[in-house]
């Protein structure tokens, strides 16, 4: 019989000789020739097919496409990427991998549809697959189809009870709902069956710090960082809570070195941009702000600091197109609507700062700052009754709101309602606001003469 070409290695070593036995008396040699034919025979069809398995194996274009797929989209090549992991699902039997990374990616690219198809093609060829079922969760969610989303997690944790991953899904999905104790307790659950999760710690620090209770976020987080100390996510929330505790230098710190650590970190520049404007350096927090919007165009609240920083540079044209740009960014970026509006209400384009305030209130009714500047410069335009119909929920709403019971008793008083601009003057005496209750005072015995 011929043994097998040496051209390959693999059937080479499966056609080799087994090694003479160690720590005994008899070795291959002992056995006869007939008994030697009688082994070989019956270990052929083991050899065989431990040969042919190996091969597959071996030989599989699997693992080397999904790389590949990985690497082009790291890349930003999403087309060659995603050709890749199709390539690798033709040649998956029993294993559904360039299914759900597909999937993922066209998540990622906000292709909801063709991310759906993905893992429902998985589903199809491995029915019993807790990734594809976190994926449509997924999907479900950036819906916002919320229960459906949690069946699909349901579903996920009975298949693969002992995986971290679809509790943390759940947990972030009633965090949103504001359903935060829920949250907490699955973020929990997610720590215990994986201590290295960082999402899950960051996620519980993000709920202290929402709590106002900045000293046990900064522990949470510094509990993080332990873990993965090269973490930039964690270096950004430690950032932000050192920020808000009025630390700009420890600050600066710590996100310079998140700025080291992933110089493509839209936020870890805007946060060091906010440091580096508390320390009075402006031209380092404008550098930062910039590479904010480089790295993340979107970021409309990046643009307002440079407007701030422009208009207080006496660059108003430059603050006004940057609050401009600062909408067009991000529609739900308020700060960028009060300080456009205030900019065209100085450069007395009062019908643009109207037409501002009504785009912000339509975004979002309950932004008190918006409806009190309208409800100003309805004022300004002796607009008495527009002015009452968009301040009175104001003080219906936020009761303390005492420059709103001002406005309005301006209004009521331009009307000739001096009762009722009376008792705007009422609440404001009540509760020490005594210079915007002179102020008013003021016009109301005007009005009354």
């Amino acid at each position: 019989m011929r043994g097998p070409s040496l051209a390959n290695p693999l059937a080479t070593w499966c056609w080799s000789e087994p090694l003479e036995a160690r720590g005994n008396t008899w070795s291959r040699r002992s056995f006869s020739s007939r008994e030697q034919q009688h082994v070989a025979a019956r270990k052929a069809p083991i050899v065989v097919a431990l040969f042919l398995g190996l091969s597959a194996h071996a030989c599989s274009p699997v693992p080397d496409l999904l790389k590949q797929g990985d690497r082009l989209a790291q890349q930003g090549k999403y087309a060659e990427a995603l050709a890749a992991y199709a390539e690798a699902d033709r040649h998956e039997k029993e294993t559904v991998r360039g299914l759900i990374r597909a999937g993922n990616l066209q998540l990622k690219l906000g292709r909801l549809d063709l991310a759906q198809m993905a893992f429902e093609k998985a589903l199809e060829k491995k029915p019993a697959s807790a990734e594809a079922y976190v994926g449509l969760a997924r999907v479900f969610a950036a819906r916002k189809m919320f229960d459906a989303a949690n069946k699909a997690l349901d579903k996920a944790i009975e298949l693969r009870p002992e995986w971290a991953e679809p509790y943390f899904r759940k947990a972030a999905l009633l965090h949103n709902q504001g359903r935060v104790q829920q949250a907490l307790a699955l973020y929990k659950k997610t720590i215990k069956l994986n201590p290295g999760h960082a999402r899950a710690h960051l996620a519980i620090g993000d709920i202290v710090f929402q709590s106002g209770d900045l000293e046990s976020a900064l522990k949470v987080y510094k509990a993080a960082l332990k873990k993965n100390p090269r973490d930039p996510e964690v270096l950004v929330r430690i950032g932000q809570v050192l920020l808000k505790a009025n630390q700009p230098a420890s600050a600066r710190g710590v996100l310079e070195q998140a700025c080291t650590l992933k110089r493509d970190h839209a936020l870890a520049h805007y946060y060091l941009g906010e440091a580096y404007l508390k320390l009075k350096k402006s031209d380092r927090a404008v550098r930062h702000f910039q590479q904010a919007i480089r790295y993340r165009p979107k970021l409309g609240i990046a643009y307002v600091r440079l407007g701030q920083i422009y208009e207080a540079n006496l660059l108003v044209n430059r603050a006004y197109d940057n609050y401009g740009r600062a909408i067009s960014a991000d529609k739900n970026c308020m700060e960028g609507y009060l300080n456009l509006a205030r900019l065209q209400i100085r450069k007395r384009q009062y019908k643009r700062a109207a037409r501002t305030l009504d785009r912000s209130l339509k975004i979002e009714p309950d932004c008190a700052s918006c409806s009190v500047m309208l409800g100003k410069l309805y004022n300004t335009l002796r607009r008495w009754r527009r002015a009452i119909r968009v301040l009175e929920p104001v003080v219906m709403k936020f009761y303390q709101n005492y420059e709103a019971h001002y406005e309005l008793g301006i209004a009521y008083a331009g009307l000739g309602m001096v009762g009722k601009a009376t008792e705007q003057y009422n609440v404001l005496a009540m509760a020490n606001q005594a210079e915007l209750a002179e102020k008013l005072l003021r016009v109301i015995r005007a009005k009354a003469r």
